[in-house]
């Protein structure tokens, strides 16, 4: 007895909206996201090196000896995808540090109005990301960089002797980049639970501050737990680094930009793609000739009647 072709189509139905899930998925490894996640580019290199390569979360000013930095297409794959003059600030998401070519790092940007590079954190077309040699950038002063210059300052605590973090009569309690910092990290408006503080510092004012490594989202951050509603903190001026000059336009305008090369599945993505195609064509298969055999068993059961 032959099947008619209506009584698949739901099995087929259901095993190609399988298979167009398992295409999708596969075909964006690097857009898998959910809360508390680190934010990285949407990149190759990144997504077949991911166990190779540390978290960097910092910013850093592009500061090439010759007075620009080249944005390659991965440490491995040495093709230019852009140029830029030295002075703009870039975030390193992650870096690479393997084989004889040094330390790299991952930046992803779009160019403003005025043609220069603008911080990006989405994952739509249109953005750059590629690699820069870490040794033609400039880290920005930031949490990091405080951490450094007031290490003997800084007090370590334990569990149970850390401060309390208390929610102030204002209802809003600011999350800052360091002590002094103009970069506010965010705002807590209630507290789930308390905060973790494992370092304290006591600035110039005589304000105590707290530093906690983690809470719902926020990472590495600094509460005045003197006045934990302040909004301006007295700032303590940075004064920006000495950049190496950028170069002129015509110099810039004369190196070459190769640009992506031909782009291809990763084979390990390719393969996974072809296994998923084979298993649901097996499913496929397998759900039809049990139905063939239902159907034979039901015709026989009649005709024994």
């Amino acid at each position: 007895m032959k099947i008619e072709i209506g009584t698949l189509r739901p099995i087929r139905e259901a095993a190609v909206f399988l298979l167009a899930l398992a295409a999708l998925l596969l075909l964006t490894p690097g857009k898998r996201a959910a809360a508390d996640v680190i934010w990285t580019p949407d990149d190759s290199f990144y997504d077949q090196h991911y166990e190779d390569c540390d978290y960097e979360g910092r910013r850093y000013y592009a500061n090439g000896a010759d007075g620009y930095v080249a944005v390659m297409e991965s440490p491995e794959k040495r093709n230019v995808l852009d140029i830029l003059a030295n002075g703009p600030v870039l975030y390193v998401s992650m870096t690479y540090d393997k084989g004889m070519s040094g330390k790299w790092g991952l930046v992803q940007y779009v160019l403003n109005d005025e043609g220069q590079p603008a911080e990006d954190y989405s994952w739509d077309e249109g953005a750059t990301v590629g690699w820069i040699k870490m040794e033609e950038l400039l880290s920005v002063y930031d949490g990091y960089s405080f951490a450094e210059e007031h290490r003997a300052e800084i007090q370590e605590t334990d569990e149970g002797a850390a401060p309390k973090v208390v929610m102030p009569d204002t209802g809003t309690i600011y999350l800052w980049e360091y002590p002094g910092s103009e970069i506010s990290y965010g705002t807590l408006e209630s507290m789930e639970s308390e905060i973790s503080i494992n370092q304290t510092y006591q600035d110039p004012g005589g304000d105590i501050w707290g530093h906690s490594g983690y809470y719902f989202g926020y990472r590495n951050f600094w509460i005045n737990l003197s006045d934990p509603g302040e909004a301006n903190p007295e700032l303590k001026p940075q004064e920006k680094p000495k950049l190496i000059p950028p170069a002129d336009r015509k110099t810039l305008e004369s190196l070459p930009k190769t640009g992506r090369s031909g782009l291809g599945l990763p084979l390990t993505v390719a393969g996974l793609i072809v296994l998923t195609i084979v298993l649901t064509a097996l499913v496929i298969r397998f759900m039809a000739v049990k139905k063939r055999a239902e159907e034979k068993t039901a015709d026989g059961g009649r005709k024994e009647s």
